[in-house]
């Protein structure tokens, strides 16, 4: 059964009300990834927390959407134009991920296929670029992304690789697309504080796709397990 994507509506409404808190919709829970992810930036790096919520954009950080049944979700028309409600959706919460869907049949070949190494983030998409949206999945009918992946990808604001850039000594430069952050320093306590982790750990046959804007937000494999890798995730770029 396709899900409109009105429901994007409700999840952005009900949210912005009460960030820290779980919202049970018609079918599905929503909540925000990151509550309050401005104050735990600044707590991090030990910056003013006005200039970091003006710097970050986002006083919420991420979405997590979850079906209780396994829904199709039309998430870009046949010109790949993302849906416009979910567009909103990330444009006030940053990245979203919605599990316990898949896409329509038409669209669920993918052409491309990633994996990255080891927190590299990066973005995907230059300034110049018109296709600004990736669309990451798993589709729970491919005989290899059915099961649960051994390794995640983590997100974060530009603002807060930035200050991360300062604090391993990348001195002030502009903004760049990619760096290679965390060397030899465990990160856990960092996930769901500065880092926002998509795990692709839902069970055996379950769909997942996330939707991040490269204009503020980097992203970057994760292996908290060296020698496994995991599988290349499905990735498209949307307008």
């Amino acid at each position: 059964m396709e899900i409109a994507s009105d429901f994007a509506q409700t999840v952005l409404s009900s949210l912005a009300d009460q960030p820290r808190s779980v919202f049970k919709g018609a079918g599905f829970t929503a909540r925000i990834a990151i509550p309050d992810y401005d104050q735990h930036v600044s707590n991090h790096y030990k910056k003013d927390l006005t200039a970091c919520r003006k710097a970050l954009g986002f006083s919420h950080f991420g979405v997590i959407v979850e079906f209780d049944q396994p829904r199709v979700l039309k998430v870009h028309d046949d010109d790949q134009r993302l849906d416009e409600n979910l567009r909103a959706l990330i444009a006030r919460f940053g990245p979203c991920l919605f599990r316990n869907v898949h896409l329509p049949e038409q669209e669920r070949v993918s052409a491309q296929r990633n994996i990255f190494p080891n927190l590299r983030f990066h973005i995907d998409r230059g300034s110049t670029q018109v296709d600004q949206i990736s669309m990451f999945w798993r589709d729970p009918r491919d005989p290899i992304q059915a099961a649960p992946r051994t390794s995640s990808t983590l997100l974060m604001a530009n603002h807060a690789a930035y200050l991360q850039a300062l604090e391993e000594g990348h001195g002030e430069h502009a903004f760049k697309m990619n760096y290679d952050f965390f060397a030899d320093k465990n990160i856990t306590g960092m996930i769901g504080k500065v880092l926002f982790e998509l795990p692709w750990n839902a069970g055996h046959g379950v769909g997942e796709i996330s939707l991040l804007d490269n204009r503020n937000a980097l992203h970057a494999s994760y292996y908290p397990h060296a020698s496994n890798k995991g599988y290349p995730i499905s990735v498209r770029y949307l307008v």
